[in-house]
């Protein structure tokens, strides 16, 4: 945001006013007015009184995660009864548990129902890190995976994503998924560890290379990725309700932003971004199957010493690192935002939606505009 003081050509004294104007972009005026609010301000007058006083400062990330459970609060359904944070008491714990044998496997739905039960307070409590980082790590993500299905089950009965917001931010405030294997992790990793696959990925050679390199920078699942390489093109407006692929090429960047709208069971692909010479290799590629990525799969078993599924780690790591892109922003990428509103708001400008992906790739040494195939 820029502000700009518009001067008197007087000199001013003690009774002359100053207009302070602001300039915001159109589509993020829901968004400055939901931060306004959070600021117990209404209009731009009484943010600039706010300010003048010196009673505005940054917050940290305890502060934050507490803000975050007020307003998790405050969605909840029956907020008259006892409890300052009791937002997840107030749910059918029966109806939370058809939730998840609906939709996970019998064996799996009672483990993560028997694992939220006992640690759940805890997890919400004021010392996550305290007493949750004390446990092995398998139970811990055992922990960790049954507080996430509850935020899925939250935003699916209640419509709202706040709790599931508010998990993440816990998770990665407290570390709460250090020290855990690469398939349990929820999704971050050391700023060291990601860099040392980027660089053997990228000097990977010939078309397996290729085919590493799709996969991290997509940070797609790979039967997502044999979907955009087979799903027609919509070529009427970006982001119209359709079921093809909605394709925009950024030429400020050579990047191409592709809204996908894929699903199958629990797992989706949103949005995608990658660069333009990778998506039309894909595209022109007159065969990419399963053989291919069991092709890379054991090279990158080789070579960097991890599957390929675990580039999509990677890939969300980089997404995160240094706040890159916004945890919505991010969400949407990963295929974990389910938000219509959420979706419109990332997809909407595709130009400022690949610009920070390009950014994201230059915090880790990466000019992802120019990267050879």
């Amino acid at each position: 945001m820029q502000t700009k003081l518009e001067k008197n050509s007087k000199p001013m004294n003690k009774t002359e006013w100053t207009s302070v104007t602001a300039r915001i972009r159109r589509n993020e005026q829901d968004l400055f007015n939901l931060q306004l609010k959070r600021l117990q301000c209404i209009t731009l007058n009484e943010l600039a009184k706010e300010v003048i006083a010196g009673k505005l400062k940054r917050i940290s990330e305890d502060e934050e995660i507490e803000i975050m459970k007020v307003q998790a609060q405050g969605t909840g359904l029956f907020t008259n009864q006892s409890g300052y944070y009791d937002f997840y008491k107030k749910i059918d714990i029966n109806d939370f548990l058809k939730w998840l044998k609906d939709n996970y496997h019998i064996h799996t739905a009672n483990c993560y129902y028997s694992y939220y039960l006992k640690y759940v307070d805890i997890f919400f409590g004021p010392r996550p890190g305290e007493e949750l980082l004390k446990l092995m790590p398998h139970k811990r993500s055992w922990i960790l995976q049954s507080v996430k299905r509850f935020g899925d089950y939250y935003l699916n009965r209640y419509g709202t994503i706040d709790v599931k917001q508010l998990i993440l931010r816990i998770i990665e405030r407290y570390q709460l998924n250090k020290n855990l294997d690469m398939k349990d992790k929820i999704y971050l990793v050391s700023p060291q560890f990601v860099s040392e696959k980027i660089d053997k990925i990228i000097a990977m050679p010939g078309e397996i290379g290729y085919t590493c390199r799709l996969g991290l920078f997509c940070g797609l699942r790979e039967q997502e990725i044999f979907y955009i390489k087979e799903k027609s093109i919509c070529y009427q407006a970006y982001g119209c309700d359709c079921d093809k692929l909605h394709v925009v090429n950024c030429n400020g960047n050579n990047m191409t932003v592709i809204a996908i709208g894929w699903s199958r069971g629990n797992k989706k692909a949103i949005a995608t971004v990658l660069p333009t010479n990778y998506w039309e290799k894909l595209r022109n590629m007159q065969r990419f199957d399963r053989y291919d990525i069991q092709a890379a799969h054991r090279i990158l078993k080789r070579e960097a010493n991890i599957a390929f599924i675990v580039m999509r780690k990677i890939h969300y790591n980089v997404m995160r690192f240094r706040n890159a892109l916004e945890l919505d922003e991010a969400e949407v990428l990963a295929g974990r935002f389910s938000s219509v509103s959420a979706r419109h708001y990332v997809l909407n400008d595709p130009e400022k939606l690949s610009g920070k992906y390009v950014s994201a790739w230059q915090n880790f040494g990466v000019d992802i505009s120019k990267v050879r195939i």
